[in-house]
């Protein structure tokens, strides 16, 4: 009797532990979903420049969300989601773009993380290289699939996985973008030189860090002699940053670790009378930089230098969209019109002819119905 009353309590202590091991793993399961893959992760160690975009942030954002939402064209194709049925930038939240530190010229890597539908991008890519002449080739690299034109050797190549990223590279450089998502490499993230820049200009939706090696540091202090410059405090600069981040304001912040404190100083001072002079300058001011340099503020803080500004988002808006138009980024939609019918000469004393509205001085931040002008109902 003793010994079945003591193996019924055995078997009822093993239930209630088994049972309730078992709650905890599903406890533990729903509590602690797999991880998201994050963009910088399938960055190789050793980059020169790490960019990245929030891309949420970005099309929430006044200033740049029409770069985003504008209908992306495939050169020669038409739109991307004509040719491939979906937008494969829809669902994306974060971009990652890396040059490496050494490498063949020309090399850099992006990564997309975000909702993937690896088997349609892949699809996509194959008939796009197959509808300019090329021969798709899709292969196994890793955890991922790749695919390129067999006919174009050493272009890019583009690699994804279930659940992302999705990687674009070249050759080697997307291998180690690879392999680096894999685990089997050191990522960025373990960059200290990086790391230090990135704390030192803070988080944003878009943020891009810089890190030279000793020999291109040692290359840019003998250029700058050979320039008749001598000495220059540039000379000193180890790594350099900048991030935007959103908000009621939009904030500008960059800063540069030098190896020592006085030639930060003086890099300070040097950039401050550069600031001044190019403020003043006529084309900055048509631009609409003029106001927005004079606002930054430099200053020096140890072994770092620091430049930071504030803009609305009216003025940040009509900045992204001057400099857009100025490097050919976006192609104003003009209506045809008809020539402008010649006027007299104005006499003496007269004032000057009317038109529908007085052109904006220099320097002058336009609202969005300032660009958009009278006749086209507002829109971009």
């Amino acid at each position: 009797m003793q010994t079945r009353t003591r193996d019924g309590l055995v078997l009822l202590l093993a239930g209630v532990l088994l049972g309730g091991g078992l709650a905890w793993l599903v406890g533990r399961r729903q509590e602690s979903p797999p991880a998201a893959p994050r963009a910088l992760d399938a960055v190789p160690a050793g980059a020169l420049l790490v960019a990245t975009l929030d891309l949420p942030a970005l099309r929430a954002s006044p200033a740049f969300a029409s770069f985003l939402r504008e209908e992306r064209e495939i050169p020669g194709l038409g739109k991307v989601r004509d040719v491939c049925g979906f937008d494969p930038m829809a669902g994306l939240t974060e971009v990652a773009i890396a040059i490496p530190a050494a490498g063949d010229p020309g090399d850099f890597g992006l990564v997309a993380a975000g909702a993937v539908q690896d088997e349609a991008l892949l699809a996509c890519a194959s008939k796009v290289i197959e509808a300019r002449g090329g021969q798709p080739v899709v292969a196994a690299l890793g955890s991922f699939r790749a695919v390129r034109d067999a006919s174009a050797e050493g272009r890019g190549e583009i690699a994804v996985r279930p659940g992302g990223p999705i990687l674009l590279g070249g050759g080697a450089y997307l291998r180690a973008m690879v392999d680096a998502a894999d685990g089997r490499a050191a990522a960025v993230g373990a960059s200290a030189a990086h790391d230090a820049i990135a704390r030192a200009v803070g988080e944003g939706a878009a943020r891009v860090t810089v890190v030279l090696t000793p020999e291109q540091r040692a290359e840019l202090g003998r250029e700058l002699a050979l320039s008749g410059a001598g000495r220059s405090p540039a000379a000193s600069i180890v790594s350099g940053g900048a991030t935007v981040a959103l908000g009621p304001e939009i904030a500008v912040h960059g800063a540069v670790l030098c190896d020592a404190e006085a030639p930060c100083a003086e890099l300070g001072a040097q950039l401050s009378a550069a600031r001044d002079a190019r403020a003043e300058d006529l084309a900055t001011r048509l631009l609409g930089l003029g106001g927005v340099l004079e606002r930054i503020a430099i200053a020096a803080e140890g072994k770092a230098l620091h430049a930071r500004v504030r803009l609305s988002a009216e003025e940040a808006g009509a900045l992204v969209d001057r400099l857009a138009s100025l490097r050919g980024l976006r192609q104003p939609s003009l209506s045809p019109r008809e020539p402008p019918a010649p006027q007299p000469p104005a006499l003496e004393g007269s004032a000057p002819p009317r038109g529908d509205a007085a052109a904006p001085p220099p320097d002058a931040v336009l609202t969005p119905r300032q660009r958009t002008g009278p006749d086209d109902g507002g829109a971009r």
